[in-house]
């Protein structure tokens, strides 16, 4: 495991890592309709950032237990998914990876499906 990767979170079946009676650790992100519904489906596993200042503040050296996926922003669907940690790499092409120009994305990767909200009735555009 690269030192910029964080270790998987121990087994739950709450899907938390967190000690008993804490809240979990949750990094909060937005998304476009397309990478929302992949993650969503259980087709994407892996989410891809260009490693700039924000994303990397929120992941460096931070521990998490769960991801919450929106989909755009204010009253809008959202996923609960497991957080298995992060690594520098080029991803895939099919989910939105390949590296731009050699450039490797911070890649977080994506576990299981915690929860799901209103995933059908409020739907942003693009």
């Amino acid at each position: 495991m690269s030192e910029n990767q964080t270790s998987p979170p121990a087994a739950d079946p709450n899907g938390s890592s967190a000690s008993p009676g804490s809240a979990p650790r949750v990094l909060r992100l937005t998304l476009k309709r397309k990478w929302f519904d992949m993650i969503a489906s259980g087709e994407k596993k892996e989410e891809y950032r260009t490693p700039g200042k924000w994303i990397l503040s929120r992941l460096e050296g931070k521990e998490y237990d769960r991801i919450e996926f929106k989909n755009g922003y204010g009253d809008v669907p959202t996923i609960e998914v497991e957080y298995l940690g992060w690594a520098y790499s080029f991803g895939r092409r099919e989910w939105g990876g390949g590296g731009e120009q050699g450039q490797p994305f911070a890649t977080i990767y994506i576990g299981r499906i915690l929860k799901k909200n209103d995933q059908e009735q409020r739907r942003p555009t693009e």
